[in-house]
């Protein structure tokens, strides 16, 4: 099961609502083995109402990125098939709702639901 620190989800729910009303967007940085994320990875990005992206050629060739983070500000936290195509690169994607009301979820690289124990 991975596992991430609530001190880094509290630090991406922050970064989510400093971009309000515009999507934001990041990696996920972190141990595959141990399944743990530990710190997530800004890249310069293009972001608005409805969209945000990362041009393909700036993400590392890293086998330390493991997942991808991004917020809607519609709140809803339901993957778009967009989404789940860029989900199919990862293990743990995660969207933030950041609407009238904050919510995550976390999907797997399948764009299914997953769970994920909080350190």
């Amino acid at each position: 099961m991975w596992k991430i620190k609530k001190s880094l989800l509290e630090d991406l729910m922050q970064s989510a609502r400093n971009y309000y009303p515009d999507e934001f967007m990041c990696f996920l940085s972190g141990n595959r083995k141990k399944e743990v994320i530990e710190e997530f990875v800004f890249l310069p990005s293009t972001n608005g109402k409805n969209f945000a992206s990362i041009s393909v050629n700036s993400i590392p060739i890293d086998d330390t990125i493991i997942g991808s983070v991004h917020s809607h500000p519609s709140g809803s936290v339901r993957p778009s098939n967009q989404d789940k195509r860029l989900f199919s690169k990862y293990p743990v994607n995660i969207i933030i709702g950041t609407g009238q009301r904050e919510v995550i979820a976390v999907y797997d690289n399948k764009g299914e639901p997953l769970k994920v124990k909080f350190l």
